[in-house]
């Protein structure tokens, strides 16, 4: 038997029908099945969304619904947990599936958030063997626009779900093989950028044309008993090795809160409160004390189901444990969620969803803040926590003006330290495997002239392990009337968290026009007109740090200063770390200097976490415990309310220089609900 195989399979009772090593390579094929149809996508789909920056999904999935193979090292890792199961049945159930058949959709509240946003087309053919259902492929992107009120459809100030465009139900784009023309023309139709749109879903279309093929390939080799049985067998290989590693993991309950700096429209943070339970192998998030949810974009659609957006930190150290863990949906079994109607987890229609990434990297940094309690050795501090997406739109006047778009980049930060390694730079790896768009493309295909794009000295988390330093992109405006629009910007407020004495990392910046007489410090950018000549500069947020900087070796210090990602004053002010230069302009530790700073370090205080200065201020007055009772009393009111009293609540008790109590809270809502 060869080593995968052995690293397979787990031991104790299982129902495996199949060889060990005929479900291996069942394994092996049903991977390659998935991943060659990402490379169709890739290679045949028209816009930069998909070719450069990697925003797109494939999959095959059960009869019920749920993937069982999914590709581990292209296009978006974090949709594992997704199923097709609600849009099969919102449909009209499989018994309305016919070979040749292939359904398209983008409605989050009819696929219980298979489609987590407008913008993200889903496609899903049935594959029969005869007239048997095996399985489905399903494949997704995130298209440039899809109609709604700005170009590009997502607006973080969008009020409803209509307002961010075409929203389609589970429909037939194709029946028995033949393309449903008056589908294909509304959805043309409604976008702004039609051309890349249906040559996306056309690249679709062809990536679960292929699979079919591919899969029938495999019936004719294995036969339809061995592959319906290799698909079971993976299923429960993935949940027992996934309960392993959950049982590993200490009983008890857990808490940990993270924020959105806020909601577009208001100075008032959206926390997102997570409560842990472990109890054997099984998990269990409840999210009852988490925010409500907004009149913004800023919104996740579940429908009250366990979604992959709640437990992607779990599943990325779940796989982290164990290496050889066949991925697929078989790893979410045992987890369970408690999710409120009417919270920023389990918005009600109509609530607009637009942003929901944001929140979805919340959830994922306090479910890793949460497990920091326990196993604090396995955890990596905070990432930047953004996949801000910078989108650019110009008047094109060779068609009467109108707004055409493209993805500038996918402006990410600065991963987290951890207890063996540094942050890596410039990438968190809470976003997957979206990636940068090369320079030459970008100023090819965008009306844009790139100034720099670079590592930020100075700015990652200092720590005995520091995070990864922040990146910048500045560039210029070409063309008069541009828009400019950053959707998913967080941590401009709030700074990622350190761990085990690490420091917080670096806020991310906005500037326009730096380095002159009109430079501007910018929030958030909704959609902002530029003219020809203006210049925009992006920094993203840094990565937090692991473990005491001054115990950092003097020779990483010294290295960090030799590449330029860190000054001499802030290698002693963070670190103690003296560093000088000779008479060649070379740097070196002046060891003695470094010896008596160190040893100087006594009575500091250190904490588990570092929040950084913002948070704190803000939490001296609204506690966790004040936030928590607010969250609660507002679930009993209609959740289409519950925002604007949370708002009243906190412009009455604004001017509090003491903490809040849950009297206070209790009192206040009494007297505005009256």
């Amino acid at each position: 038997m060869n080593k995968t195989v052995i690293f397979l399979l787990v031991e104790g009772e299982t129902n495996v029908k199949t060889d060990p090593t005929v479900l291996e390579i069942l394994h092996n094929y049903f991977n390659a099945v998935s991943s060659g149809m990402s490379y169709v996508v890739e290679r045949t789909s028209h816009s930069s969304y998909v070719t450069e920056s990697s925003d797109f999904g494939t999959a095959l999935a059960t009869i019920d619904g749920n993937f069982f193979a999914y590709p581990k090292e292209s296009c978006v890792t974090i949709f594992l947990g997704l199923s097709v199961k609600q849009a099969i049945e919102s449909f009209g159930g499989a018994d309305r599936l016919h070979p040749g058949d292939i359904l398209i959709t983008n409605d989050p509240y009819s696929t219980d958030g298979l489609a987590t946003h407008l913008t993200d087309i889903q496609i899903i053919k049935p594959i029969f063997f005869g007239n048997e259902l095996l399985c489905y492929a399903w494949a997704f992107v995130h298209t440039g626009d899809i109609g709604g009120c700005v170009p590009s459809s997502l607006s973080p100030v969008a009020t409803d779900v209509q307002m961010e465009g075409l929203r389609l139900p589970p429909v037939c784009l194709y029946t028995a093989g033949s393309l449903n023309r008056d589908v294909y023309s509304i959805i043309k139709t409604c976008s702004r950028m039609p051309d890349q749109l249906m040559g996306d879903i056309n690249s679709m279309v062809a990536a679960v044309n292929t699979a079919d093929i591919k899969t029938h390939d495999l019936l004719k080799k294995f036969g339809l008993a061995t592959i319906k049985d290799g698909i079971h067998d993976l299923l429960e290989q993935s949940e027992l090795r996934a309960r392993k590693i959950i049982g590993e993991i200490p009983d008890g309950k857990y808490t940990f809160d993270d924020y959105l700096d806020d909601d577009a429209i208001s100075s008032l943070p959206l926390r997102v409160a997570l409560t842990i339970q472990v109890h054997g192998s099984d998990i269990t998030l409840d999210f009852s004390n988490s925010d409500p949810q907004v009149p913004t974009a800023f919104n996740l659609i579940t429908n009250g189901t366990c979604h992959t957006y709640l437990y992607q930190a779990l599943i990325y150290y779940i796989i982290s444990e164990d290496p050889y863990i066949p991925v697929n949906s078989g790893i979410i079994k045992p987890i369970h969620a408690i999710l409120p109607k009417g919270t920023l987890v389990n918005a009600q229609y109509p609530a607009a969803c637009g942003l929901r990434h944001p929140v979805s990297l919340r959830i994922y940094t306090a479910l890793l803040g949460a497990l920091a309690n326990i196993i604090p050795h396995k955890i990596p501090a905070a990432g930047g926590g953004q996949a801000a997406i910078v989108v650019i739109s110009v008047p094109d006047p060779l068609n009467n003006g109108e707004y055409k778009s493209n993805v500038v980049e996918p402006m990410s930060g600065g991963d987290g330290g951890q207890a063996q390694a540094d942050g890596v730079e410039g990438v968190d790896h809470s976003v997957g495997y979206l990636s940068n768009t090369p320079i030459e493309i970008l100023e090819n295909e965008t009306d844009v002239l790139v100034h720099r794009y670079e590592l930020v000295p100075d700015s990652a988390g200092a720590g005995l392990y520091r995070g990864g330093n922040s990146i910048c992109l500045e560039f210029e405006i070409v063309r008069d009337n541009s828009l400019v629009m950053a959707r998913g910007q967080e941590r401009m407020r709030f700074q990622p968290y350190g761990l085990q004495g690490g420091k917080a990392g670096a806020t991310g910046t906005v500037l326009l026009n730096p380095g002159t007489d009109h430079e501007q410090r910018l929030s958030k950018l909704k959609a902002l007109k530029l003219k020809k000549g203006d210049i925009v500069r992006f920094c993203s947020p840094s990565g937090g740090g692991w473990g005491q900087p001054w115990n950092r070796p003097t020779d990483k210090v010294l290295q960090d200063v030799i590449s330029g990602l860190l000054s001499i004053t802030a290698a002693q002010s963070d670190y103690s770390v003296i560093i000088r230069q000779d008479n060649h302009s070379s740097y070196y530790v002046d060891k003695d200097a470094t010896n008596q700073l160190r040893r100087s370090i006594t009575n500091i205080e250190s904490t588990d976490y570092d929040f950084g200065n913002a948070r704190n201020a803000y939490e001296r007055i609204w506690t966790p415990e004040a936030s928590d009772t607010l969250a609660q009393k507002l679930q009993r009111i209609p959740p289409f309310l519950r925002s604007a009293y949370k708002t009243k609540v906190h412009d009455y008790l604004g001017d509090r220089d003491r903490p809040i109590t849950s009297k206070d809270i209790e009192t206040i809502l009494l007297k505005l609900i009256n």
